[in-house]
């Protein structure tokens, strides 16, 4: 899967994954549940702007994608690149 596909697949992961329990969380298990959506926006902001930067440029065979963005879309795709 490349870069920018990890990008996508964490945020799509996010929106429609469900917790039980959720009423019941802990408050940093309930903020990270009300940080989904922005985090998942993040994500799609980082791959768009990869691929905007990738057409601006022939020097990358990939678009470049922000490092951090990478290692948590991959922390929540469950691993590493597959």
């Amino acid at each position: 899967m490349k870069p920018v596909d990890e990008l996508a697949a964490a945020a799509a992961t996010l929106r429609k994954a469900t917790f039980s329990g959720a009423m019941t969380a802990t408050p940093a298990v309930a903020a990270l549940l009300a940080a989904r959506e922005p985090l998942a926006e993040w994500l799609e902001h980082c791959r768009g702007s990869a691929l905007a930067l990738h057409k601006l440029t022939a020097a990358f065979d990939e678009p470049p994608v922000n490092t951090h963005a990478l290692a948590t879309a991959r922390a929540i795709n469950g691993g590493g690149r597959q």
